[in-house]
């Protein structure tokens, strides 16, 4: 357009203008967005966002890019659906900026329209080789203009000595509300992945308040997301079974969060030239998963933009699937999803098989390949575990109640035989176990009121010997050898496999030990590796000091004796049973309270572990009825 020409026009199509201009960009970010996208072409190496709402609510965005002469704002910034990729041809010299440093992103030439969306009123200022050109652009009078619009002209080629650059003033906004900085700061992370380059930065500037500026990095796009897995593109060779021609043209990275991600970037992003061209998604993969809620993350295809076709939709929310090119695009993303999806679940159950193995106190592997599992058990007992683990959304302490509570459950026969009907169970689900430890919970309450009943017996027989004054060695080393469970639930708790001995020269070779010290009743132990030192004497013995000092000897020598290593976790408790105890003197009183306090030495009496064990089954009993109750 020669220089002869001393009016702005902008010809256009009305229908274009209201679509364009208004639909597409009713809200700040987009807006923001294309102004953004406009001084990044413009070769700007900074823009300014001046967000203003103290008084009149007006935006101001201001760059320092080459600017406009008043030929180019007609030929350029005022021509409708101008590409400025393909102005002249398809080279790829037409599609970088003027400098030739940058690939222009913008690329439909409406984005001029957008802000027509928040506000009624712009007003232009650009500057180029030391000539000012303003220029105010009105809603109201170009849709009442018909098909050509001249704006109003408030200065034409101004000599001036300020830099280049161009400055864009919104006024008569629409919006009520007062301006979020940080949240447009953030969509424009979400938009763009420009923000890192060395030679481009943003600021969002609320109110004047420079100091207080924030300047947007790619970044804040995941502000708020906590890294667990993450995996970046390209992958190497042969990590995807796939042909795709362009798989080592993608880069980018694919992040799974600790915690589940804001719907809004949750899926995969795609950016070509450093511009969103379709949103987050997961590309025809179901995402029916609770899993896909924690991956997020972005891919670079720039070699979209080479195609002869254009597959960019012009809201840039979404590419055209519809095309032959973009059809492979989108299998090829579709493998990549199904990949990462499966490679988070194999991740996050490593994990979690090593934090409930500390949380149950269980080493889980250890236990599915423990001898003391049969081959054809362990299928089942896997099976189950790996139901637990990969169940999603389950907090990991019900894991690992649910984990524990399956390998104490495989100790009993009952149990198993409820749980094979799981073995050919292709969707074994948590529920499912859940269920099968309440239909449990009935048939374990009815073996430990088979249990409590047949020790109620046990504690008749103990009560007879107690009566009859029995001897220790004949008669009530002999019982408590097999009912060590009378003197402390912890010796032989619910368990079968509990081990212990008669005597400590089991434990220790005969010349390790002096012979005052090899006269102790028993040493048991526990499920929980627990050592328990047992003096027993006779139903009408009364107990003395002299007698709890040797049971603290003897509890004193086995620690010392003990490798805590390899039985830990591991403590030695020692307990002295007699007819009697003096609660008369003051000494024998004190010491039993300070011993006992610290869970070290008990001293009981028979009649102590009648009672004791009486109220302790009788808890079964009373459970066993309550639910037997609630099933009829």
């Amino acid at each position: 357009m020669s220089n002869d020409i001393q009016e702005l026009i902008m010809e256009f199509d009305p229908n274009t203008i209201e679509h364009l201009g208004i639909q597409m960009y009713s809200t700040l970010p987009p807006v923001i967005s294309e102004l953004v996208s406009n001084s990044y072409d413009a070769d700007s190496e900074s823009v300014d966002v001046n967000l203003i709402d103290d008084g009149e609510k007006k935006i101001i965005v201001e760059d320092k890019g080459h600017g406009m002469t008043f030929d180019d704002i007609n030929s350029k910034f005022l021509k409708i659906g101008r590409n400025r990729r393909k102005a002249n041809d398809n080279s790829l010299s037409q599609q970088k900026t003027e400098s030739g440093k940058r690939y222009a992103i913008g690329k439909k030439g409406i984005g001029k329209l957008s802000f027509f969306g928040i506000s009624k009123t712009a007003l232009i200022e650009t500057i180029r080789d030391s000539k000012k050109n303003i220029f105010k652009l009105d809603w109201d009078i170009l849709t009442a203009s018909g098909t050509n619009y001249r704006p109003e002209i408030v200065l034409r080629d101004g000599v001036t000595t300020e830099s280049n650059g161009t400055k864009i003033t919104l006024l008569n906004i629409k919006r009520k509300s007062d301006f979020d900085p940080n949240n447009i700061a953030y969509n424009l992370a979400k938009t763009f992945s420009i923000f890192n380059e060395a030679d481009f930065k943003v600021r969002i500037i609320h109110n004047g308040k420079v100091d207080e500026a924030i300047e947007v990095k790619n970044e804040l796009r995941f502000q708020n997301i906590k890294t667990e897995f993450e995996w970046n593109l390209p992958f190497p060779t042969d990590t995807i079974d796939n042909c795709y021609s362009y798989s080592k043209n993608i880069t980018g990275k694919i992040i799974s969060s600790e915690d589940t991600v804001p719907s809004s970037i949750r899926g995969i992003a795609l950016f070509s030239r450093g511009k969103m061209v379709n949103e987050p998604e997961f590309y025809d993969e179901k995402a029916t998963s609770f899993g896909y809620s924690y991956l997020t993350g972005w891919l670079n295809i720039d070699f979209i933009d080479d195609w002869q076709k254009d597959v960019i939709s012009t809201n840039r929310k979404s590419l055209n699937w519809e095309d032959e090119d973009a059809a492979k695009l989108r299998v090829y993303l579709y493998s990549v999803v199904k990949f990462i999806y499966k490679e988070q679940r194999k991740k996050r159950k490593e994990k979690q098989i090593k934090l409930i193995s500390e949380v149950a106190n269980i080493n889980i592997d250890e236990w599915l390949q423990s001898p003391s599992l049969p081959e054809h058990e362990k299928k089942l007992a896997k099976k189950m575990i790996d139901s637990i683990l990969s169940s999603e959304g389950l907090p990991t302490d019900k894991q690992a109640e649910l984990v524990k509570y399956v390998k104490d459950s495989f100790q009993f026969e009952s149990f198993k035989q409820i749980a094979k009907e799981f073995e050919n169970t292709e969707d074994l689900t948590t529920e499912k176990i859940i269920h099968l430890f309440k239909e449990w919970e009935l048939i374990e309450a009815r073996e430990m009121y088979k249990l409590a009943t047949g020790r109620i017996q046990t504690i008749k027989t103990l009560e007879r010997l107690i009566d009859a004054n029995a001897k220790e060695v004949e008669q009530m080393h002999p019982f408590f050898e097999k009912f060590p469970w009378i003197l402390d639930p912890r010796i032989n708790m619910f368990r079968h496999e509990v081990q212990y001995v008669k005597l400590l020269k089991e434990k220790f070779p005969d010349d390790l030990l002096e012979e005052k010290n090899r006269r102790i009743d028993f040493l048991c132990t526990s499920v929980a590796n627990h050592r328990f030192v047992i003096e027993l004497k006779r139903p009408q013995h009364q107990i003395t000091l002299k007698d709890i000092d040797q049971a603290k000897d003897y509890r004193s020598f086995v620690e010392e004796h003990t490798d805590v290593n390899k039985f830990s976790p591991s403590r030695v408790i020692s307990y002295i049973v007699g007819g009697k105890i003096n609660y008369d003197d003051r000494k024998t009183r004190d010491e039993i309270d300070t011993i006992q306090n610290a869970d070290k030495v008990y001293v009981k009496t028979y009649n102590q572990l009648l009672t004791d064990a009486r109220n302790y089954h009788l808890e079964f009993i009373q459970r066993y009825e309550e639910l037997e109750g609630k099933n009829q």
